[in-house]
Formats: structure tokens, C-alpha cells, sequence
């Protein structure tokens, strides 16, 4: 594996759940506010978009809004239910070399993310059960934001975007880069409503979203997907996935894997995967 100053993200059984089946799904064009919730990398959107060039390397490139907005009503295996609203803008892609070596660089995705958790359950409050043995509030449940792509794609093909169980016998799937993530409240009474601070990226990461060991050959291709993904993804991480369906292709894997929310109809062809996350300069 390449050696950098980078935050590396693995994804565990213990951090991997159960996709959450939808009764219904409504797409729109908002965007809100997770840029303002976390350090963000050098430069702002607005240079993103002009292709403004940073000290140290950082090239600011432009990037079409890829949105994510609507309501998932969730219903669980015991009849509790419960509405995710949730609104994810890309507000751009930036080129950063600061911590990578010649020939390779950073993608760092720019996000505005909100998510609100709605208790429709009627009488009843809802809980999500933390991870035990974890300490808080790692071990705390979250939602995730993520963007999928298909098998084949350049972002699955880099060294930085590990599938587990791919092998030369068994082709790499489709693999996903976590977005941003919020950890919502472990109880909500009947007809309450949580809105939680968002952050960009993966908890143990570098407070930033987007992939480290981009080669200079397949800049072009990986920027492009990143903003434009296949598919978006909603993930749901505790320690009682169980509780809900999945919408993986596979079995075995929808035991593991964890996704609330498919931008897109149809089971999916996804291997976990463990992301080198850009560094922020």
C-alpha cells in the first residue's frame, strides 16, 4: 500500500449494518450545511467553481451540483417507524498535491449535507442502540452519507478504495467514499424530531470527504465520477442493523453492510470498502 500522511478509513463488521427499507422516497434540489459545521480544506466554493489555484498545490476545479434530497419513511422489523429527511449537495472537487507524492494527488469533495430523524411511531419512542464496548461517541450510532459506484469505475480501481473480498477469481464490485456522517439521538419520543450537526467525511478521518493516491493518469475520469456518482446511499451504523432489510444484491453481505437510503431503485453490487481519505492541509 502507497505510504502517506492520510487518514485512513476502514470499514469493520462492527461499523457495518442493514439497509433500511423505504415505504417510499421523494427526490428535490435542496442543499444545507455541513461546510459550516467542520474545518473545510483550503479555498472556498466559490474558488472552487472558478478553478482558483491554492498555496501548497491545491487546484480548485469546477463541479456540477450532484443532489441527494428527499424523505425515506422507514418501518422496522417490530413495526416501529420512522422518516429520514435528508438534503446532500456537491459543491465541488479540488485538486490538492499538499500531501501526496509527484505523480499522485488529493480529490477533496466539497459537501453541504442536513438530515432530520422524525419518530412516526404512534405512542411509542424510538431508540438506536449505541455499539457496546465503544467508547462515545464512536460508539454512538450514525447515519452516513455516501456516494456509490458501479464495478468498474476509476474511483473502485484505485489503491487509496480497497473492496474487501475482491479477488482475481472474484472481480471487484461496486465500492462507495463516505460523504459525511451525523450521529443522531439514541431516543426520540412519539412525533419528535432530531436534527444533528453533520460532518464531513468518516469520524476517525481528517475532517474532510474525498480520496487520497489519485495517479495524475486518472485525475480526469476520477474528478468526473466524483461528481457525478452512480448512485447515492444513506447508511445506518449500530448495533441493531438486524432490525432492518437490505437492499444488497447479496445475502450474505446484507447481514454486514449497512445502507438506509438508495438514491436509485434495485439491489446493489457492493463489497465493503476501506477509504485513504484525503488529509486536510
Amino acid at each position: 500500500m502507497r505510504r502517506s500522511a492520510l487518514g485512513t478509513a476502514t470499514v469493520t463488521a462492527a461499523a457495518l449494518a442493514a439497509v433500511l427499507a423505504l415505504t417510499s422516497c421523494s427526490n428535490s434540489s435542496t442543499g444545507a450545511a455541513d461546510d459550516a459545521s467542520q474545518p473545510s480544506p483550503a479555498g472556498s466554493s466559490a474558488e472552487a467553481s472558478a478553478g482558483a489555484t491554492e498555496p501548497g498545490g491545491a487546484t480548485a476545479t469546477p463541479a456540477q451540483p450532484a443532489d441527494f434530497a428527499g424523505t425515506a419513511h422507514v418501518t422496522d422489523a417490530d413495526n416501529y417507524t420512522f422518516d429520514i429527511t435528508y438534503s446532500y449537495r456537491t459543491t465541488g472537487v479540488q485538486k490538492d498535491t499538499t500531501n501526496d507524492k509527484p505523480g499522485y494527488s488529493s480529490a477533496l469533495i466539497r459537501t453541504n449535507t442536513e438530515l432530520t430523524v422524525t419518530n412516526t411511531t404512534p405512542g411509542r419512542t424510538l431508540s438506536f442502540k449505541p455499539v457496546s464496548g465503544i467508547v462515545a461517541p464512536f460508539g454512538d450510532p450514525q447515519l452516513q452519507v455516501l456516494a456509490y459506484f458501479n464495478p468498474g469505475r476509476a474511483v473502485c480501481s484505485l489503491e487509496t478504495v480497497n473492496s474487501f473480498l475482491a479477488t482475481k477469481e472474484k472481480p471487484q464490485a461496486g465500492c462507495t467514499v463516505q460523504l459525511s456522517f451525523a450521529r443522531p439521538a439514541t431516543t426520540l419520543t412519539a412525533g419528535s424530531k432530531d436534527t444533528p450537526e453533520v460532518f464531513k467525511g468518516l469520524q476517525n478521518g481528517q475532517g474532510t470527504a474525498g480520496v487520497a493516491g489519485v495517479p495524475d493518469a486518472r485525475w480526469a475520469a476520477v474528478e468526473a465520477e466524483l461528481r457525478a456518482p452512480d448512485n447515492f446511499l444513506i447508511a445506518y451504523v449500530g448495533a441493531d442493523t438486524d432490525r432492518f432489510k437490505s437492499y444488497l444484491c447479496s445475502e450474505k453481505m446484507s447481514k454486514l453492510t449497512p445502507f438506509v437510503v438508495s438514491a436509485k431503485p434495485g439491489c446493489l453490487n457492493l463489497n465493503p470498502s476501506a477509504v485513504r481519505q484525503p488529509k486536510t492541509s
